[in-house]
């Protein structure tokens, strides 16, 4: 059995010693091909984790442009799921519906 650990591809940038400085203003310059790999182009936004034990940043969400995006979205199942059995099913009953029966069919307390 091959043990070998598969990293992503930006994993090699980063572990052959592909660094950033900050400057005196705070700024960094995000490497050319970490920047490739998570399609980041000038202008996009990120916002950091300060809670997390190494540097995490992650692309900002516009949380209007989300709330619209999920509206239309709930439109658009809601048409999809009319006559369908499951239109007024909550999901954890479709959920046991789709495992096979329901929560309460499993082994009972003693």
């Amino acid at each position: 059995m091959d043990a070998r650990i598969i990293w992503p591809p930006y994993f090699d940038a980063l572990l052959s010693g592909m660094t950033a400085t900050i400057t005196s203003k705070g700024q960094i310059t995000i490497p050319l091909r970490i920047r490739q790999h998570l399609g980041l182009k000038a202008g996009d936004k990120l916002e950091f984790d300060e809670t997390a034990s190494i540097l995490v940043a992650r692309r900002a969400v516009d949380h209007e442009q989300w709330r619209a995006a999920m509206g239309e979205w709930q439109k658009a199942s809601a048409q999809a799921l009319i006559g369908h059995p499951w239109a007024d099913t909550s999901s954890a009953a479709i959920l046991d519906d789709l495992r096979g029966g329901s929560v309460n069919d499993g082994p009972s307390e003693p």
